[in-house]
C-alpha cells in the first residue's frame, strides 16, 4: 500500500501547533523538533488517503513523496512517546541498478547493527515534489531523541558502511547532497499504528 509524507515549511512566526491541528485525515501530523535539516516545520504522514496537502498562504515550501515500501521491520511495534525520523533522498540519475540495490540492502541492514532503531522502513518513491525528484524514503522510530542523535549518527556501521553513498569525496557516492532530514515526537508509532 502506498504511503505519503510531506515536510511542510511555514512562514516565519506561523503557529505550527495550530496549523497541525487544522489538518485532519493523517496518521501523523507533528511540528518538527530542533535540529532538522531542510526538514520543514511540520511532518504530515499518511498510510492511505492520497497525497493532498492543505493550501494555505502560511505555507512557503513542501517536499513530499508517495512511496511503496521495499523493506522494514519492528523491534518495538507498540512504541509510544517516541521520535519519528524521515529522510528524503535522491539517488543520482544513471546510477546502475545493481548499485542502487546494494545501497538499499546496506541501508536496510542498519537496524541489525544499531539497536537504537526500534522500527524502520525503506521505500522507493513513485511520485515526488519539492527541491528534488526524491527516489527513496528512509524512516525510523526511536524511543527518544537521544537514540537518533547519538547511537544512530555515531555508529561505526553508519559512518563506515552507509555514509560512503552520501559522501561526494567517496568513489561510491550516489546520493544527491540535498537531503531532507526531519524528525518529530509522536504519541504512538507512525510505522506500526
Amino acid at each position: 500500500m502506498a504511503k505519503f509524507t510531506a515536510l511542510i515549511t511555514l512562514q516565519p512566526g506561523a503557529d505550527r501547533e495550530a496549523f497541525a491541528r487544522g489538518i485532519g485525515d493523517a496518521t501523523l501530523v507533528q511540528p518538527t523538533l530542533p535540529g532538522v535539516f531542510d526538514g520543514g516545520d511540520l511532518i504530515l504522514h499518511r498510510h492511505a488517503g492520497g497525497d493532498a496537502v492543505p493550501t494555505d498562504p502560511a505555507i512557503t515550501h513542501i517536499d513530499s513523496a508517495v512511496y511503496e515500501p521495499i523493506g522494514g521491520g519492528a523491534h518495538e511495534p507498540g512504541l509510544q512517546g517516541g521520535v519519528y525520523r524521515c529522510l528524503l533522498l535522491a539517488v543520482k540519475p544513471g546510477t546502475p541498478e545493481a548499485t542502487v540495490r546494494q545501497f538499499e540492502s546496506e541501508t536496510l541492514a542498519m537496524p541489525h547493527y544499531i539497536g537504537a532503531i526500534r522500527n524502520w522502513r525503506l521505500s522507493r518513491v513513485t511520485k515526488a515534489s519539492g527541491a528534488r525528484a526524491w527516489t527513496h524514503v528512509w524512516e525510523q522510530e526511536y524511543a527518544d531523541i537521544g537514540g537518533l542523535l547519538g547511537p544512530y549518527m555515531t555508529n561505526p556501521y553508519h559512518w563506515a558502511r552507509v555514509d560512503r553513498w552520501f559522501d561526494p569525496e567517496c568513489p561510491e557516492w550516489i546520493v544527491d547532497t540535498r537531503l531532507c532530514h526531519s524528525f518529530c515526537a509522536f504519541e504512538r508509532s507512525a510505522l506500526n499504528p
